[in-house]
């Protein structure tokens, strides 16, 4: 291959890494959305990472209705997977947070937002109402789970080009005569 071929795929390579199709949702890009009478329920969020919640049950609480029941130790688990790109949607929208719903049902949301000590520019990250040791616990459908490990730093994000076209508002001048005294 001569120099120019070596020069473009370079070129094609550096644009198709900086081209990434999903950007962090921060509080910044939240207020640009609300600034621009966008309603946030109308954007398509997605996980950055796997997010596996789990819960041990009692025998007689096997009985499940998302996630799969495992037996691990002689304790029944029940687990729920979020897969790392799933689509979600914004059912709830408070100051600091937002509750993504990744599928269809009541209580069936996680809660996403600013973390303590987190800037304008920081993802909004997975939110749970209490931590042990490394599992954050949260409310799904209603009952307490554990984010594993992995999950608990996971982000939210939305399409890079919906991002663009928000911030890119344009208006041409119309330009202006002198005032004839």
């Amino acid at each position: 291959m001569n120099r120019s071929a070596y020069l473009f795929v370079a070129i094609h390579l550096f644009l198709t890494a900086c081209g990434t199709s999903k950007t962090y949702f921060t509080a910044a890009i939240k207020r640009s959305v609300e600034a621009s009478n966008q309603k946030l329920d109308k954007i398509q969020f997605y996980a950055d990472r796997d997010i596996v919640l789990q819960r041990e049950m009692e025998k007689e609480d096997t009985k499940v209705y998302s996630g799969k029941v495992n037996i691990e130790n002689g304790h029944y688990v029940n687990t729920i997977i979020l897969k790392k790109n799933t689509r979600g949607v914004c059912t709830v929208v408070t100051n600091n947070t937002v509750r993504i719903s990744f599928e269809q049902g009541n209580n069936k949301f996680l809660s996403f937002g600013e973390t303590k000590n987190s800037n304008p520019e920081d993802p909004y990250r997975i939110l749970a109402t209490k931590w042990v040791d490394d599992y954050g616990i949260v409310s799904y459908e209603g009952i307490e789970y554990h984010i594993q490990p992995d999950g608990t730093d996971a982000s939210l994000m939305i399409k890079t080009k919906f991002y663009n076209k928000l911030i890119r508002e344009e208006r041409e001048m119309k330009g202006r005569k002198v005032a004839k005294k």
